[in-house]
């Protein structure tokens, strides 16, 4: 029987998430990398079951629709290996700048080993530099 004592976790935890830019001038292509979770902090194996951001801006358009892919990734600074890819959209009704919080939770958690740094990047609908997603955070179980 599974474990029900386990605990879900957020990373970072008592800090703001990490902001990730857009990734420029041509539609879908990459950002560089953000680091998330830093080499050697979470200790143990983890599972990663979840992925929130908190806000997506500037709303460009009336009754536009914003679509991105949100990656995360393991390893070093500039030696990255995606490992989780999320796909995402809105539809921006106003100018007024708010666009609601989003929330994924995996069917399936992927299994990180220890120590492993973790790093975000997307690729936007848009070709622009001025869109960014904010308040970006890991869902996590310790194994």
């Amino acid at each position: 029987m599974a474990s029900t004592t386990k605990r879900y976790l957020s990373y970072p935890a008592t800090s703001a998430g990490v902001s990730r830019a857009s990734s420029g001038s041509t539609a879908w292509s990459y950002s560089a990398y953000t680091q998330i979770v830093p080499a050697n902090t979470i200790t143990s194996d983890f599972y990663i079951a979840g992925l929130t951001w908190a806000w997506h801006t500037p709303v460009a358009a009336v009754d536009t629709t914003y679509e991105w892919i949100i990656e995360l990734a393991t390893g070093a600074a500039s030696s990255e290996t995606m490992v989780i890819q999320v796909p995402a959209s809105v539809r921006g009704d106003t100018l007024v700048g708010y666009v609601p919080s989003n929330y994924v939770i995996f069917p399936e958690p992927k299994l990180i080993p220890a120590n492993s740094r973790i790093s975000v990047r997307v690729a936007y609908s848009l070709a622009t530099t001025s869109n960014t997603l904010t308040g970006i955070k890991i869902l996590y179980q310790l194994d």
